[in-house]
């Protein structure tokens, strides 16, 4: 459970965009579907929970898909995972987010339930 207290956070963020490697009706992936989230990282490359925690702001998790349409959620720590919550917050879907180490080429796999998975090669970490 996130701290209620504003804290002094000084956590410095990065900006983590990746795009569509491999998803359902999609084979051979996508340049128009793509995640850009913030998230603050350990020296290792993961993200890290202990700032998440300590962080009174949510972490902003963009998807972008084709034509344009932007869905604004948040990364959140739920039931012992990353997870992707979406714009209707708390009463939506929820997207577990298989990411282990954050660096360019590496693949993150983002699923709902028990649906087809969706693969996102990770192309770029940038300082926020």
């Amino acid at each position: 459970m996130r701290s209620s207290a504003r804290a002094e956070w000084q956590g410095a963020m990065a900006k983590v965009v990746m795009v569509l490697a491999q998803g359902p009706g999609l084979p051979e992936g996508s340049l128009d579907e793509r995640i850009e989230l913030r998230a603050c990282l350990t020296p290792q490359g993961r993200i890290d929970l202990d700032a998440w925690k300590a962080d009174p702001e949510p972490w902003r998790a963009t998807r972008r898909g084709a034509g344009g349409v932007e869905r604004v959620g948040e990364l959140v720590w739920c039931d012992d995972r990353w997870t992707w919550r979406g714009p209707d917050g708390d009463d939506g879907p929820v997207w577990a987010l298989d990411i282990a180490v954050v660096r360019p080429g590496d693949i993150v796999t983002l699923r709902r339930d028990r649906g087809a998975p969706s693969l996102f090669r990770i192309v770029a970490v940038e300082q926020d």
